[in-house]
C-alpha cells in the first residue's frame, strides 16, 4: 500500500471518530439546551400566574399560550419549591410522540399555599436525531471528498522530494563511480534521509574504487613474480640436477601454477561480485553446450567416461556469452575431474533448466557448503575450490536458480532458468567486452 493511501486511511479514521463523538456531543448538547429553555419558559409562566393570583387578576387557566393548573394546598409547602417531570405524550390530534414537561412551583400567596403547574412539549430525541442525520451524512461526504482529493494533490508537492530521492537511488550504479545527486528539500525528515543516503552511497563508491584498484593492482603485481619464478625454475630444470631435485622443482612448478590459477580466479570472482560482467543478451545456449561437450570429449575418453546428452533445440537464455562459456567450463570440467574411471556423465538441457549429472565419490561435506570459496568435497590437490563459487556468482548475476545434490552415487547440479525464450522477451544488445577479462583455458577453470 502506498504511503499516501496509508495517510488517507489514517485521516479518514480520525475524521470518522471525530464525527461520531461530535455527533453524540451535539445531540445531547442541543437536547439539553432545548429542555433547559423549555423549563425556564415554564418557570416564567408559573411566576406570571403567581403574580396574577397575588394581584387578584382574573385569567382563563392559560398564560402565554401554555396551560396552567393551580391547586390550593391544605398541607404545608414541601422543602423543594420546584419539581420537574417528563413523560412521553403527544399533541392533541397528532400521532407524533413528544416529550411532555411539567414544571410545578410551590409558593405561598396571601397566607395560602399553592401548587402552580404549567406544561410544555419538547421535540422527541429520535426526531432531533433524524433532523441532524442529513447534516452528518453530507458533512462526512464532504470530509471524505476533501481528504481524498487534497491528499493526492498535496502529496505530489510534499512527497515530491521523497519520490525524486527514490528515483535517484534506483538509478544509482556504483560501477559508474559517480556519487549520487539528491534533490533539495525543506522538509526536515527528507533532509535527514538524503544526508544518510548521500553518506552511505559516497562511502560505498569510495570503498568500491579502493577495492577495485587494490584487486587490479594485486592481480597484476602477483603475475610478474610468478612468471619470473616459473622462468627461473625452467632454467634450473634444464641444468644438471638429480632426480630428487627434479621432483622438487616439479612440485614447486605445480604450486606456482595453482597460485596463478587462484590469483586469476579470485580476480574474476571479485569482478563478478561487483557486477562488472552483468551485460545480458539472448544466447543460443543449446549450441554453446554442444560445442563445449565436443571440446571436452577427448578428456572424457582419456578417463573412459561415457556421455549421455539430451539437449533440446532452440534454447535461448538471457546470458552474458563470456560468463555462459565460463559456467559450462566449470561445470563440465568439475564433472570430469571428480568422476571415476569408466564413469558416467549425463547432460540434459530444456527450456527451463540445465542438469549435469556425474558419478563420483560422495562429498565429505554438505553440498551447500561447496558453493563457498576454497571448500572442496574430496580435498583434491588439483582443485582450488573456487569453481562452484564462481558458478554460483554467475547464476546470481543472471537470476538463475542453482541446486546441488548427491543421490545414488550421482552428483546432480541443476541450473534453473527464470528467464526463458529470450528472443521474445529481450531485445538484442551488443556484448560488452570488459577490459582485462582473463582468457583461461577450460582445464584451468576446474573446481
Amino acid at each position: 500500500m502506498k504511503l499516501i493511501n496509508k495517510f488517507t486511511l489514517w485521516y479518514l479514521c480520525i475524521a470518522l471518530t471525530c464525527t461520531v463523538f461530535s455527533t453524540v456531543i451535539t445531540f445531547y448538547s442541543i437536547k439539553s439546551k432545548m429542555d433547559n429553555a423549555a423549563i425556564d419558559r415554564l418557570l416564567t409562566i408559573n411566576q406570571i400566574a403567581a403574580e396574577k393570583i397575588r394581584s387578584g387578576i382574573a385569567w382563563d387557566s392559560s398564560v402565554l399560550g401554555r396551560k396552567v393548573l393551580v391547586q390550593e394546598l391544605t398541607n404545608p409547602l414541601p422543602a423543594k419549591k420546584t419539581t420537574i417531570s417528563k413523560s412521553e405524550s403527544s399533541y392533541p390530534g397528532s400521532q407524533k410522540k413528544e416529550y411532555r414537561i411539567a414544571v410545578s412551583s410551590f409558593t405561598s400567596i396571601n397566607n395560602k399555599n399553592y401548587n402552580i403547574t404549567s406544561f410544555g412539549y419538547v421535540i422527541q430525541s429520535e426526531h432531533l436525531l433524524s433532523g441532524i442525520e442529513g447534516t452528518i451524512i453530507w458533512k462526512w461526504i464532504l470530509i471524505l471528498s476533501l481528504i481524498a482529493i487534497s491528499a493526492r494533490l498535496v502529496s505530489r508537492i510534499i512527497l515530491s522530494p521523497f519520490k525524486e530521492t527514490l528515483k535517484a537511488i534506483d538509478l544509482f550504479n556504483i560501477r559508474n563511480k559517480e556519487k549520487i545527486q539528491l534533490p533539495h528539500t525543506n522538509t526536515r525528515e527528507f533532509k535527514e534521509l538524503n544526508c544518510f543516503v548521500k553518506s552511505m552511497t559516497d562511502k560505498a563508491v569510495d570503498e568500491y574504487i579502493s577495492l577495485k584498484e587494490f584487486t587490479e593492482n594485486a592481480s597484476h603485481e602477483l603475475q610478474t613474480p610468478v612468471a619470473v619464478m616459473k622462468m627461473k625454475l625452467e632454467l634450473l630444470a634444464e641444468s644438471a640436477i638429480t632426480d630428487e631435485q627434479a621432483l622438487i622443482i616439479t612440485e614447486v612448478q605445480e604450486s606456482l601454477e595453482k597460485l596463478s590459477r587462484i590469483n586469476s580466479s579470485l580476480a574474476l570472482l571479485t569482478r563478478l561480485e561487483n557486477h562488472e560482467y552483468a551485460t545480458h543478451e539472448p544466447l543460443r545456449f543449446c549450441k554453446l553446450i554442444n560445442e563445449t561437450l565436443d571440446f571436452y570429449r577427448e578428456l572424457m575418453e582419456m578417463k573412459s567416461i561415457s556421455l549421455t546428452k539430451n539437449v533440446a533445440t532452440d534454447v535461448n537464455v538471457s546470458l552474458n556469452p563470456m560468463l555462459g562459456q565460463l559456467l559450462l567450463n566449470n561445470l563440465l570440467s568439475n564433472a570430469i575431474r571428480h568422476n571415476t574411471r569408466e564413469g558416467k556423465i549425463r547432460v540434459e538441457l530444456t527450456h527451463e533448466a540445465l542438469i549435469i549429472q556425474n558419478t563420483g565419490a560422495e562429498p565429505n561435506v554438505s553440498t551447500t557448503e561447496l558453493f563457498r570459496r576454497f571448500k572442496k568435497g574430496n580435498q583434491s590437490d588439483k582443485s582450488i575450490g573456487i569453481g562452484l563459487a564462481i558458478v554460483k556468482q554467475i547464476c546470481e548475476i543472471h537470476h538463475f536458480d542453482i541446486d546441488y545434490t548427491f543421490q545414488k552415487g550421482m552428483h546432480i547440479l541443476r541450473v534453473g532458468f527464470k528467464e526463458i525464450n529470450a528472443n521474445s522477451r529481450l531485445s538484442s544488445t551488443a556484448p560488452q567486452t570488459e577490459p582485462g577479462f582473463p582468457e583461461i583455458s577450460a582445464p584451468s577453470l576446474s573446481l
